[in-house]
């Protein structure tokens, strides 16, 4: 045999099992070459999406060999699905990701006698745990690691249970975090083929190979770190626009950072400052703000080929904000003429969605107390000049509702490394 053990990754796997006597073995394995492959695979999915992960590239590899090959040995596929989810189907998964895998192996050689369907055997091995374990060990460092190595390490309790106790973890989040960010490596078909006599091939776009140790539970790293490259996109920024405030010509913008998965800080300000030709109509506004803001989890669904995941301010939130200006507003002498400052201080609950690829949907409201201390004014009969009105000036206290937004947001994101630069 060439490898000790399939890979822990969820992959389909290849490997060669020749039937020959010593000296035979010797000169196979001098006139070798091994190369190895990984098909990625949606959610719940079991057809292979060329534009998921690095699925093009695998594949364009892998239609190279098939064609350049002159002889090919029998062939083992190991498929897995990630753990999430019932056993059952997730053993149903790893079975149709095996034929998925042989089937595009087949599709992709021309030559039957080359490769056939009885040189392909498939072994499929349902939910990837081992998998997890050693993604885990080597990139989870959040504040509950050990306990969740603990959990993942445990050889007296069954996977229903282990599963059971990563999901009581944070209230949740551990479990919806492992999901989001390494179960996508967990669902797929890798395989590590042997090609038989093969001349010198030219290389094509190299992926990572996946090697195992002989120990079950966690593979040893090869020169080849991963199977992927260790890259995520997080959400740095937001940059939004009340559409509420941009309806009454009253102009606005606000930022938005994350400080971490449930905490961000952000700063508004709205600035309309028209005035009419005849003095008539007026609305000069100057405000400043900020929030302080808790996110009670990120998005958790799944990357497709189609959408992204947001990492941040997306989701349910709560918000303390303190808010402050000046306004001077005129519209004509029924609504009257009124210049104030105003401060205000309460809380915002709010939600904010995706509703395309770049960009979200956010809705808010606040409530507070708010101090307005006003100035009515009586304009002339040509609008020129305006009269302080002795009888209707104050010091308003208000305590409800402070301000309403409905929000479109572009997340703005950086693409950060395993060591969490950003590129």
């Amino acid at each position: 045999m060439m490898h000790s053990l399939p890979p822990v990754y969820g992959s389909t796997m290849v490997s060669r099992a020749p039937m020959y006597g010593q000296a035979e073995q010797q000169a196979v394995k001098d006139s070798a070459v091994v190369e190895s492959f990984a098909l990625y695979y949606i959610c719940d999915s079991i057809r292979v999406d060329e534009n998921y992960l690095d699925n093009k590239a695998q594949l364009d590899k892998i239609r190279h060999y098939l064609l350049k090959s002159p002889r090919i040995d029998s062939i083992t596929i190991y498929s897995w699905a990630s753990p999430e989810g019932g056993y059952r189907h997730n053993k149903w998964l790893s079975q149709e990701r095996g034929l998925e895998a042989r089937r595009i192996l087949l599709a992709n050689t021309p030559d039957s006698s080359k490769l056939n369907a009885g040189k392909i055997r498939l072994s499929p091995l349902a939910e990837n745990w081992p998998g997890l374990l050693r993604i885990v060990t080597e990139k989870y460092h959040r504040h509950d690691r050990e306990k969740v190595l603990r959990i993942l390490q445990a050889d007296n309790i069954g996977d229903e249970t282990r599963k059971w106790r990563l999901q009581q973890l944070d209230r949740g989040y551990t479990w919806k975090y492992l999901i989001r960010h390494y179960m996508p490596e967990l669902r797929s078909a890798t395989w590590i083929c042997v090609w038989v006599d093969v001349p010198q091939i030219s290389k094509v776009s190299e992926p990572k190979p996946i090697l195992t140790s002989a120990d079950p539970g966690i593979a040893n790293r090869t020169e080849a770190d991963d199977i992927l490259p260790d890259k995520t996109k997080r959400t740095i920024l937001g940059l939004k626009t009340n559409m509420l405030y941009d309806a009454v010509t009253a102009l606005n913008y606000t930022i938005e950072i994350p400080i971490n998965e449930h905490f961000s800080l952000q700063y508004e300000q709205h600035t309309p400052w028209w005035l009419s030709k005849n003095n008539k109509y007026c609305l000069e506004f100057l405000s400043f703000g900020g929030e302080f803001r808790w996110w009670f989890a990120p998005r958790t669904s799944q990357e497709t080929s189609d959408r992204k995941l947001r990492d941040a301010l997306v989701g349910h939130f709560l918000g303390v904000h303190c808010w402050g200006g000046k306004a001077d507003i005129q519209w004509g002498r029924d609504f009257g003429c009124y210049q104030f400052d105003f401060m205000s201080a309460g809380l915002t609950y709010g939600y904010s969605m995706p509703i395309s690829r770049h960009l979200n949907l956010e809705f808010s409201i606040s409530a507070g107390y708010a101090r307005i201390p006003y100035q009515h004014y009586i304009p002339t009969e040509d609008w020129q000049i305006l009269i302080k009105d002795r009888n209707d000036a104050g010091t308003l206290h208000y305590f409800g509702p402070t301000k309403a937004e409905i929000s479109l947001v572009i997340p703005i994101r950086a693409t950060f490394n395993k060591k969490g630069g950003a590129r």
